[in-house]
């Protein structure tokens, strides 16, 4: 079985610092579409590629984040890229819907690692008018 994370205020900064993709679930104890869901979640952090951080926060224990991340319905599945915030899933959702967010963030992180190959083998054939002045 895949390792979750549990997260809090003090070890958020895993996702909020990590170069790559971050998938977390907030939830609650007491929230019954929460209870219900757990299992559906799971499967899908099956599925997942090891690279990603996979993580929980019961959002009881951690007000601060939850305010900062603007939770309000339960469960919630923000989805991060290099610390950014960058897709949210509220409610109990199939599968697939998590899956297909996955998936494009997936996608839009092999487009920019292609962007910026290419950026820096032109980068590396000349310089901008701005680092010619700074030189």
């Amino acid at each position: 079985m895949r390792k979750l994370h549990t997260l809090n205020e003090d070890t958020f900064h895993e996702i909020e610092w990590k170069e790559g993709l971050a998938v977390v679930r907030f939830y609650a104890p007491w929230c019954p579409p929460c209870h219900n869901s757990e299992k559906l979640f799971n499967t899908f952090v099956e599925s997942i590629e090891d690279n990603v951080i996979v993580g929980t926060v019961n959002v009881d224990q951690a007000p601060i984040l939850t305010t900062r991340y603007n939770i309000w319905g339960l469960p919630s599945v923000l989805m991060f890229k290099d610390g950014q915030l960058i897709h949210r899933i509220v409610g109990v959702k199939p599968i697939s819907d998590y899956q297909k967010a996955l998936d494009e963030l997936i996608k839009s992180e092999s487009n920019n690692d292609e962007k910026n190959e290419a950026k820096s083998s032109i980068g590396t054939l000349c310089l901008t008018k701005s680092e010619i002045k700074a030189e």
